[in-house]
């Protein structure tokens, strides 16, 4: 592998491989630090050196000729970190701020306090007046049950709950299991699979619409084979997939000013411009036209026309067509 020129990140490979290494089996041969880390001996050496004089608690066994830790060790907090590193982390703290009003994030503010204290360039640096701002997020009844869909997906719990839709009058018993959390629209959503043959494949239910408690009933273990987390998200603008729902080859014509608009903040990537000119953006997108997506380009106006499929440009003129008879 080629040699690794970032210091910090290789000391804490090598602390990693020794923090990781138990019993009999403790020591990391030298030959294996090298190859793993792509460096030479001399650079090994010194590495070693700076190790301990962070306190490591590093020995040498000339019989295997390797290294071991005496006891674990964790470095971390010596590693200095970057103006980018510390702006990064600010920006992280205030976005994560925002749901500690959630049930299951009150500890939040207690835990940032912890990263703030144990950031010394940050404390140092520290403006006295705030200076990163987001827009506030609304009160939000669903977040009761984001730590128990958390914990439910790291541990492949089947669940049950009963599921309120705005256009039932009665709750439904449902039978879930949960693959993964989505925050869209300023909801929470977690989807899944399920056990109700009139579902899709991966269904998806906004947390605010469960009633009462969820509950977990045993474990699953398997996901069906077309599901892949990587790529379920790549073709699709919001938070579902219409059944027999497929990619389509999306054309979309801007005004001029809409267009730097678009070009600036894009609603969806990767995307093809085809035309930018004094009198339109054209651009071209690989995407499943869903509800989200009808909504999306009605917010445009007149601004956004789309030109193809066909399909997707008559749901537009039915959502704009519905629209105005609400005014008539």
């Amino acid at each position: 592998m080629p040699k690794d020129k970032k210091p910090f990140e290789r000391l804490l490979r090598i602390n990693d491989l020794l923090n990781l290494r138990k019993g009999g089996q403790a020591v990391v041969t030298a030959r294996e630090l090298m190859d793993v880390l792509g460096i030479s001996r001399r650079q090994l050496v010194e590495d070693i050196r700076q190790l301990k004089e962070r306190g490591a608690p590093l020995e040498y066994v000339a019989a295997q000729r390797g290294y071991r830790y005496t006891d674990a060790f964790d470095f971390s907090d010596n590693i200095p970190l970057s103006a980018d590193d510390v702006l990064h982390l600010r920006m992280a703290v205030e976005l994560l701020a925002k749901v500690n009003h959630l049930e299951g994030f009150q500890r939040l503010p207690e835990v940032f306090e912890k990263i703030r204290r144990s950031v010394r360039r940050w404390v140092d640096r520290q403006a006295t007046e705030k200076a990163i701002y987001f827009d506030p997020l609304p009160h939000y009844e669903g977040g009761v049950h984001l730590s128990f869909f958390l914990r439910a997906i790291e541990g492949c719990h089947r669940v049950e709950f009963d599921y309120q839709a705005f256009h039932s009058t009665a709750p439904k018993r449902v039978v879930f299991d949960p693959y993964f959390l989505r925050h869209y629209d300023r909801r929470w959503y977690v989807g899944g699979f399920s056990h109700d043959p009139s579902e899709g494949f991966i269904r998806t239910f906004p947390l605010e619409r469960i009633v009462g408690t969820p509950v977990q009933m045993g474990y699953f273990h398997h996901k069906p084979k077309d599901y892949n987390p990587d790529t379920y998200w790549k073709h699709i603008y919001g938070i579902t997939i219409p059944p027999g729902g497929v990619v389509e080859e999306v054309l979309v014509a801007f005004s001029p000013i809409q267009g730097r608009y678009f070009l600036t903040t894009p609603f969806f990537e990767p995307y093809e411009v085809l035309e930018d000119s004094p009198e339109r953006l054209l651009v071209h997108l690989r995407i499943i036209p869903n509800i989200d997506l009808v909504r999306k380009l009605a917010s445009y106006g007149k601004a956004a026309k789309v030109l193809q499929p066909q399909s997707l440009a008559n749901d537009l003129k039915l959502h704009f067509q519905e629209g105005l008879l609400a005014y008539d």
